[in-house]
């Protein structure tokens, strides 16, 4: 009697969670203006449902393996509702803070010191903990397992730290306007870049620029120059024509594997460019390499539009890097056989997230451009990037997954052997064709292509900036995410434009020399930046004192480079299309 007395309760609950159920959905789908009224029918779900919880767990005494195997059933999916219904309260909060305080988003000094907390977090921690390995080597074994602790206990407030700063975008209020602005210049980008390339007159009536490919450097490399050239046809308001004829990567040409550029702008129209000095009056003009436009022009690579200025650097850590994303999108738009070789390969491999993205290059960059980095030297990061994103969800289970790109096949062995509970993407064959002596050819680029593409849907990315593959995965990762910088652990530099202007920073407090090799500067100074070491020093000059040397990281800023550039009058883009 006990028994069909407890199973016709839990029948009745049962049906009770589910009318829970159904009230919250039809609530989550079709949302009110009243605000308030929302926020207490949440507050009065969530007490139903530990009600409830409640009620269930004093049915947990009973013997019954069916009871209980329903009990637990029931437990599960109450808890999941409660859990449910506190992420919908957190969103109808940040919704409303959005719509009644901040209709126009942040404020450009919030999103500044948003991102600078988070580099400065960084800085602390990549000084702090070399500091601290400096000082274990030079104490006693004892000693050093007392010490490990304390790296070990510093590390995981650091990380604690990171993960409270990162969702600080989740509760603030304007994640919403954040997603909205990056779709609405992406928008205006490509209208842009659409109404560029296909003027509205002939062609030949308009002054356009043309440039050559072939660079004869590898693909990442040679897509860089092409972008150099786009870049400068979008400040100058030109259309660019690009010759590709005996491509090394596809001998056939750039418009078999991605879409032409333009309807009406063909080679034939570029026959004859004049040279770069007389760029500002000749009907067709031909762009020289970037190493060899002397002097340079302030509308060149790391500059940003004027005209966008104050929406990219608001929306975005690296303005510039969006800027390129979005040059690069138009640029980069796949043929559809190129579409469904994605595609299939996306389902092929069942790619899932979360998931971080390592790129190791070893072959001709070693020794020559780069260092050797051991693949733990990757994955160190790798496993820091889980942790914060398992504190930033803490009740979220996941596997860890990497998308490995590499050119040298052994990788995927050592990394699969050294870190078993990893999930590895990524194609032995791809990183064979990546070899010095199968690199170039359409099956070796279709590889490139997998991989960059992979890179750049993953969450995160570690890399090294002095290979061009690494940095053009991050410049498209940036197409698809909201504020993107700081999704990437460079191993050695930092982002950079191959032949770009002076990179600078500015001193935002001064800085007194006590440590070797460093500078003293004021607050103000110019800081010409020739890279970032990871220890909490970077390597440059002051503009102001000429001292050169070290300088603390944490101590300077990225000053934004910002041009005049052809502002596109004739685009009109409706604000509901925005």
């Amino acid at each position: 009697m006990f028994l069909l007395g407890n199973k016709f309760y839990i029948i009745f609950i049962s049906l009770w969670i589910f009318g829970l159920y159904a009230i919250f959905t039809t609530f989550h789908s079709t949302p009110t203006n009243n605000d308030k009224a929302l926020e207490d029918r949440i507050e009065y779900l969530q007490s139903e449902v530990e009600s409830l919880q409640q009620k269930l767990s004093q049915l947990q005494s009973g013997n019954n393996i069916n009871v209980k195997a329903q009990v637990e059933n029931n437990d599960v999916q109450c808890q999941e509702l409660r859990e449910e219904l506190k992420r919908v309260k957190r969103k109808l909060a940040s919704k409303t803070n959005c719509r009644t305080g901040s209709q126009n988003g942040p404020a450009l000094e919030y999103e500044q010191l948003r991102r600078k907390i988070e580099t400065q977090t960084r800085e602390l921690s990549y000084f702090t903990i070399d500091q601290l390995y400096k000082i274990n080597e030079k104490l006693s074994d004892d000693d050093k397992a007392k010490w490990s602790k304390v790296i070990a206990r510093f590390s995981d407030q650091n990380r604690v730290l990171l993960a409270s700063i990162r969702n600080l975008t989740e509760v603030d209020g304007y994640q919403s306007w954040r997603e909205q602005e990056h779709e609405s210049l992406s928008k205006l980008m490509q209208a842009r870049l659409n109404s560029l390339q296909n003027p509205s007159k002939p062609c030949g009536e308009v002054q356009r620029v043309s440039c050559n490919i072939n660079k004869g450097c590898g693909y990442g490399c040679e897509i860089h120059h092409a972008m150099h050239c786009f870049h400068i046809a979008y400040a100058l308001g030109r259309p660019m024509i690009l010759f590709s004829d005996g491509w090394r990567y596809n001998p056939g040409g750039f418009d078999q594997i991605f879409q032409t550029l333009s309807k009406n702008c063909t080679t034939a129209l570029a026959a004859g460019g004049a040279a770069w000095g007389r760029y500002e009056t000749a009907d067709v003009v031909e762009v020289p390499l970037i190493d060899n436009i002397h002097p340079k022009k302030d509308f060149m690579p790391m500059a940003i539009p004027e005209d966008l200025s104050e929406r990219l650097i608001r929306l975005h850590g690296n303005p510039f890097v969006w800027f390129t994303g979005q040059l690069m999108k138009y640029l980069l738009r796949p043929q559809p056989w190129l579409t469904e070789l994605l595609e299939k390969k996306y389902a092929d491999i069942k790619f899932q997230t979360p998931i971080v993205g390592i790129h190791v290059r070893r072959t001709d960059k070693v020794g020559s451009e780069a260092a050797f980095h051991d693949v733990s030297e990757y994955m160190k990061y790798v496993e820091d990037y889980y942790i914060i994103y398992q504190y930033q969800n803490p009740n979220l289970k996941f596997k860890k997954r990497v998308y490995l790109a590499t050119d040298e096949p052994s990788v995927f062995k050592d990394a699969r052997a050294k870190y078993a509970d990893y999930i590895f993407y990524g194609d032995t064959a791809v990183a064979q064709s990546a070899q010095l002596n199968s690199r170039y050819g359409t099956e070796s680029l279709k590889g490139v292509l997998l991989d960059i593409h992979f890179l750049s849907l993953t969450d995160y990315l570690v890399c090294t900036f002095s290979s061009q593959i690494c940095r053009v995965a991050y410049e498209v990762m940036q197409q698809r995410v909201v504020d993107g910088a700081w999704r990437v652990q460079p191993l050695d530099d930092v982002y950079y434009f191959g032949g770009q202007n002076a990179h600078n920073q500015r001193a935002f407090m001064s800085n007194k020399a006590n440590w070797p090799n460093e500078f003293n500067f004021e607050r103000g100074d110019i800081i010409g930046t020739e890279g970032n070491h990871w220890d909490g020093f970077s390597k440059g000059s002051d503009k102001t004192s000429g001292q050169t040397g070290l300088y603390p990281s944490y101590k300077t800023e990225e000053i934004v480079n910002i041009a005049t550039m052809y502002t596109y009058p004739e685009v009109k883009i409706k604000t509901d299309e925005l």
